[in-house]
């Protein structure tokens, strides 16, 4: 391109962009939460019942995948079993004390 003015178009272009953005109002950053869904009860319920099958499936997985590689009978799969059960479980009071203290 040479020197000199650019096309008439985009310096019309321009001047309304420029007007439009004078004319609509500032968003606060303040105010930018305020718009968000609020958690719905099906959300959380999903949520927690998501927590809690991953830590099942985790620790079972981990345990039979022990079972496997020491050729043991089932037991690590039991005890990783009880062990996800109970992180699935820490994982939903953690969020159930989320939501309360949300609300």
């Amino acid at each position: 391109m040479s020197e000199g003015e650019p096309p008439t178009r985009l310096s019309d272009l321009d001047k309304r962009l420029r007007l439009l953005r004078e004319r609509t109002p500032k968003e606060d950053e303040a105010d930018l939460g305020k718009n968000l869904p609020s958690t719905t009860a099906m959300g959380f319920a999903f949520r927690v019942g998501i927590e809690l099958l991953a830590g099942l499936v985790v620790g079972a997985g981990i345990g039979w995948l022990l079972d496997r590689w020491l050729g043991t009978l089932p037991l690590f799969l039991v005890i990783f079993f009880f062990l996800g059960a109970a992180a699935g479980l820490l994982n939903v009071f953690r969020a159930a004390k989320e939501m309360n203290r949300d609300e």
